[in-house]
């Protein structure tokens, strides 16, 4: 429809807009009314409408003198151009089709905010799945606006509303969705859609995080921490989510299209051993690409209004948090300190971006979706962009305590702890060393139930499982970096004391005051202050409690905690940085272990951290021996006996098989351990991690590290056998004495012979295979030769 010109439409038109500017503030929600009555009259459809304003924008472009206004505009200009040309079509329509009277109407309900029940019919005049999102945010608002008694009429209307909203933005999966519609608000929405870069959804782990942040937000009643206590924890004080942006799924196909990279979409299709031999070269090429103009404006005015904040770049993609296969791990995240020029930021920021974009090709990412049957899933990938979460001390900026949370206890080293009390994984710094095993470093494990009840006991043990190494960010060099913790903390950092105790040699001390200048003793961090603190302790508790009640399913999350000193006791402030619902296997519930097994059937025996469960049938054991392990010559050795473990993987495919090996597989460390990756497990049944004096690094709890979620998620048994440890059998005549198939099953790898030994049990048991039982209420696990039951299914 085009502008009639007569002088007296004209004259109609300035009347409207003469009026309007007597309520500069209250204009925008004045004219929201005014196009909700035209399009609920029929006088225009909200599509038609919305049309001609893209229409009349363009013509005001090349009015303007751009030639490619698509590519010339940034971002924020084009919306500001459409904001203005909607309003003036607004007062056109309003002015040609009603009286004035009508308009002080619609002012005055502004004004009052109270519609009458008329004027907000009980039916809906539009289909919500099929409206623009424009006209979902402006009616859900006006419903949320209405008096109780109003707003009862057309609840129903509201709550699909929001659903939509939670489609069109967050997430489409029901589950999700099930849980979010009975806490978000259209405010809420429109508060993240003001946030968003791009089209397209947030993904799943930026979802995730906004709603478990507005389920601790919510008040409604006590949690089962609370319950009988006289001081509920409050937890909308004390727990909030860093300032965060998003860039919309959509925006990942854009970046592939104006690279040529469409024809990387059908990678999850190929075989394992070309997904593995393509990542490099395609990592590359992604780290190489270009972004659309408008986005790489978009993420300039957004690194101008941060400043030198430090940021990260977080995958969030489509599948993360999915309920049921977590992808805990499977993609990017990439600091950027953010300390450079506006351009080297901007460039590290984009960097940082394409690498999240270039881990959706990774053979960890590829090959667990092909295993989880997820490979037919869309997977676009969103970025959660946010403010990185710590202070400044001395040079160096970092969380006092960062970590990992589970409202279900899956490490259960004694027997007074209780499950559904939880567990956490606490670290100082950045939380890089709370969800990956790193390198000679270990985390305090805390089960909620007895905080203070360690794995290990004694100054010694104390002293060898802790963190001995700190991430941080370095602001004179612009850097990550991980140091000693005793180049980073000393005796002045705030709360040192919640953190650290003073190794006195023979014995641990606690810091009770302000350490004097003489003091030789070392810092250790113990955090056992942080954990004597029941309100540190109630208020984790509460936290996981409240949002497995929610979401009806275990849960966990990652975290950071800024802790203030002060009397009686400390304020803890927690950053809560992912929720996701904590994948488990489905325990088999009766699991009982043969009373008398004959001394030459037993091929195991071990009572430490023992799952729940069964594996039967098992026909091959690759066994990796500890004593060849450690003769490896060098590095790449021991790199390649991981890389055959890989080819293995894939060549027992269909085969039911066991791992075992030296010390703490998955490490970073090829010295303590096989340095392996889901994509190189994933077809085992168990891994079993052999320590003690000559087997190399002692059992790591590795509960909630991302290793361990990968374990978890493939249905495979973590079982930890210590050698020397009383009640400890490994029957290593059996495994060292059997013929080795490796040169049969592969033999372009014959020459690694001499560190992995492949047993074909059958074939050395006169027919028998393998079984292993595990009871975690007897704290035992047996593994002996049975005859096979071919029925029986992992």
């Amino acid at each position: 429809m085009e502008y009639k010109r007569s002088y007296e439409q004209l004259q109609e038109v300035y009347g409207v807009q003469l009026r309007l500017a007597q309520y500069p503030i209250l204009a925008p929600e004045i004219r929201k009314l005014m196009r909700r009555e035209l399009f609920a009259r029929g006088i225009i459809t909200q599509r038609a409408f919305e049309s001609e304003v893209t229409q009349k924008a363009v013509v005001s472009q090349h009015r303007e003198g751009l030639g490619d206004p698509f590519g010339e505009e940034p971002a924020a200009i084009w919306n500001a151009r459409l904001a203005i040309i909607r309003d003036q079509l607004t007062d056109f329509y309003f002015a040609n089709n009603y009286p004035t009277d009508r308009l002080d109407q619609v002012i005055q309900r502004t004004l009052s905010a109270s519609p009458s029940l008329e004027e907000y019919p009980v039916t809906l005049r539009f289909n919500p799945e099929l409206a623009p999102i424009d006209l979902l945010f402006d009616q859900g608002e006006a419903y949320e606006a209405l008096p109780a008694e109003q707003l009862a009429r057309v609840r129903h209307h509201l709550r699909e509303i929001i659903v939509v909203l939670i489609k069109s933005m967050l997430s489409d999966q029901l589950e999700f969705i099930g849980i979010a519609k009975e806490v978000f608000t259209v405010r809420d929405l429109r508060d993240v859609r003001q946030r968003v870069i791009g089209r397209g959804k947030i993904g799943g782990k930026a979802a995730g995080l906004l709603l478990a942040h507005k389920i601790l937000e919510t008040v409604d009643g006590q949690t089962r921490e609370d319950a009988g206590s006289e001081d509920p924890v409050e937890l909308h004080k004390h727990v909030v989510i860093p300032d965060s942006y998003y860039i919309g799924a959509d925006v990942f196909y854009d970046f592939l299209m104006i690279n040529g990279f469409t024809h990387y979409m059908n990678q999850k299709y190929r075989r394992s051993e070309e997904i593995t031999a393509d990542y490099p070269n395609l990592r590359k090429s992604y780290v190489e690409g270009r972004f659309p103009s408008s986005i790489v404006e978009a993420l300039r005015e957004l690194l101008d209004g941060l400043g030198k904040t430090p940021i990260i770049a977080r995958s969030s993609s489509l599948l993360e948090v999915h309920f049921g296969a977590a992808l805990a791990g499977k993609y990017e995240s990439v600091f950027c300190p953010n300390q450079g020029t506006p351009e080297e930021n901007l460039a590290a920021l984009l960097r940082a971006i394409s690498q999240v974009y270039a881990s959706t090709l990774s053979p960890d990412a590829l090959l667990y979706r092909q295993q989880m049957g997820l490979v037919d899933y869309d997977e676009r990938m969103a970025v959660l962009i946010q403010t990185v979460q710590g202070t400044r001390y001395r040079n160096f900026v970092f969380p006092a305590i960062a970590g990992v949370g589970y409202s279900r206890n899956p490490f259960r080293w004694n027997p007074k702890i209780r499950r559904d009390d939880g567990f956490l994984r606490l670290v100082s710094g950045f939380g890089t060393r709370a969800v990956q095993r790193v390198a000679r470093d270990y985390p305090r494990i805390v089960a909620l139930s007895h905080p203070e009840l360690r794995p290990y006991v004694g100054a010694t043990q104390i002293r060898k499982y802790t963190q001995h190494f700190i991430d941080v960010l370095d602001l004179d060099d612009n850097k990550m970096k991980s140091l000693p913790v005793r180049q980073v903390l000393g005796f002045d950092y705030p709360g040192i004391r919640y953190l650290a105790s003073l190794d006195k040699g023979d014995y641990i001390s606690p810091i009770f005051a302000r350490v004097p200048p003489t003091e030789k003793g070392g810092l250790l961090l113990t955090f056992n202050q942080l954990v004597k603190d029941r309100h540190f302790i109630k208020l984790m508790r509460a936290i996981l409690s409240k949002l497995e009640r929610y979401h009806q399913w275990p849960v966990d999350i990652e975290f950071t905690v800024d802790v203030t000193p002060g009397y009686p006791h400390a304020t803890y402030d927690v950053h809560l940085l992912q929720c996701r619902p904590q994948t488990s296997r489905k325990e088999q519930q009766s699991v009982e272990i043969p009373d008398a097994i004959p001394e030459s059937d037993l091929i195991l025996r071990t009572t430490e951290l023992v799952p729940h469960g069964k594996v039967s049938d098992i026909r091959y054991v690759v066994y990796v021996r500890p004593q060849d392990y450690r003769r490896a010559p060098d590095t790449t050795v021991k790199l390649e006996i991981a890389r055959v473990i890989g080819r293995l993987n894939r060549r027992l495919d269909g085969e039911i098989f066991i791992l075992a090996g030296p010390g703490r597989w998955g490490s970073s460390d090829v010295d303590l351990g096989v340095k392996v990756t889901y994509a190189d497990i994933y077809n085992t049944r168990m891994l079993i991690e052999i320590a003690g004096a000559d087997a190399g690094a002692g059992a790591e709890p590795s509960y909630g590290t991302h290793f361990f979620q990968d374990l978890v998620e493939a249905a495979i048994y973590p079982l930890p056998v210590t050698l020397g440890k009383s009640g400890t059998v490994l029957n290593a005549e059996f495994l060292d004495n059997a013929p080795n198939k490796l040169p049969e099953l592969l033999p372009q790898d014959a020459d690694v012979s001499g560190y992995i030994h492949v047993i074909d049990v059958p074939a050395v048991a006169q027919g028998r295979r393998l079984e292993i039982i595990m009871n975690n209420e007897q704290e035992l696990a047996v593994g002996y030769l049975r005859s096979p039951r071919y029925n029986e299914k992992r």
